[in-house]
């Protein structure tokens, strides 16, 4: 594999790498990444050999062809001599973004499917603890057009930001930044999927019993859609899953309180986007009560998650990039100062 050659990079960590070492160290990431999309493959294949969920296989196929052709032509564009990072790793990161979301939803529609009891009565006894009242911040927004426009602008950002991240960081040389930003998406879906699973809830507006002649200027889209995929699932109406036709089962914690974490993190080494990145995703959080129907709680989990995970990926780099730094360190050695040390 032959990687970009240039003058050397401080990592998040405070070490100096080559680029050579910083892509290598991507490289591994990414490595780790494909493991980690191998055992939530394995596990959905167990699940719908243990359940009665059946796939729909078209959706699924399609999903894996693509994504397989650009993890193959990633791979063998890293494994060549005149191998490109802005290549392989734009291709490993879209192949892996897609997978981990499309496999771990589809997880997370078995696991729903466990049928916990609700939580939502417990929810919005914490919202009430914080001091908190979602009617009173419902009634604020709905009074306010232009506020609504920019929250709802935000909110439903959450795909688009992806698909940038998913380009503008490999372009930009941010190779191991794309790889750990992969790697927390993963973590923190699969954790969201699991608390999720076990503390089940719809939303704040039927906990509350709020209608929509209650919010005439605000349409939840996204909360509504989880009003009507959740209970499907867990009174064993769906039992197929179609990869073009998952909805949203998620509540608590908000995961789109986490990726606004994880994008204003994944787009902080790129300076001409800094600041944007976090005042978008400011607004994010702001509109994540809303847009979903979330308890403020549900953020508040999401964010702690969010920030716990970014903290493990960077303890992650620290240690991978002492291993690099390790290997390295004989050949920082003087041969006669070896000779003398025998």
């Amino acid at each position: 594999m032959t990687t970009t050659r240039g003058k050397g990079r401080f990592g998040s960590d405070g070490f100096l790498l080559s680029v050579e070492e910083d892509v290598e160290l991507s490289l591994r990431l990414f490595q780790l990444n494909w493991i980690i999309i191998g055992l939530v493959l394995v596990l959905l294949t167990l699940g719908l050999m243990l359940t009665n969920f059946r796939a729909e296989p078209k959706g699924y196929i399609i999903i894996l062809g693509m994504t397989g052709l650009y993890g193959y032509f990633g791979h063998r564009n890293a494994r060549s001599e005149r191998g490109n990072p802005r290549v392989y790793a734009t291709l490993f990161t879209l192949a892996q973004i897609i997978l981990i979301f499309i496999l771990v939803t589809s997880l997370g529609y078995i696991a729903a499917s466990a049928a916990f009891p609700m939580q939502e009565a417990r929810l919005l006894a914490f919202d009430r603890a914080l001091g908190l009242d979602f009617r009173t911040y419902l009634s604020f927004v709905n009074d306010r057009p232009g506020l609504i426009r920019a929250l709802a602008s935000a909110y439903s950002s959450i795909f688009i930001q992806l698909t940038l991240l998913v380009v503008l960081l490999p372009l930009c040389g941010l190779y191991r930044r794309a790889a750990e930003f992969v790697l927390s998406c993963a973590l923190t879906l699969i954790i969201t999927t699991v608390i999720s699973t076990l503390i089940p809830a719809t939303g704040v507006y039927h906990a509350l019993g709020l209608l929509p002649a209650d919010h005439r200027n605000i349409e939840p889209s996204v909360y509504y859609d989880t009003l009507r995929e959740l209970p499907l699932v867990r009174d064993g109406t769906t039992r197929v899953l179609d990869a073009f036709r998952l909805g949203p089962l998620l509540t608590f914690p908000s995961f789109h309180a986490i990726t606004a974490i994880l994008y204003a993190w994944a787009l902080w080494p790129i300076r001409w986007l800094r600041v944007a990145g976090i005042s978008w995703n400011t607004v994010v959080l702001a509109a994540t009560p809303i847009g979903g129907g979330h308890f403020f709680v549900d953020v508040v989990a999401g964010v702690v998650i969010a920030l716990a995970t970014i903290y493990a990926t960077h303890r992650l780099g620290k240690y991978l990039v002492r291993g690099q730094l390790r290997k390295r360190q004989p050949a920082l050695i003087p041969s006669h100062a070896a000779a003398n040390a025998t």
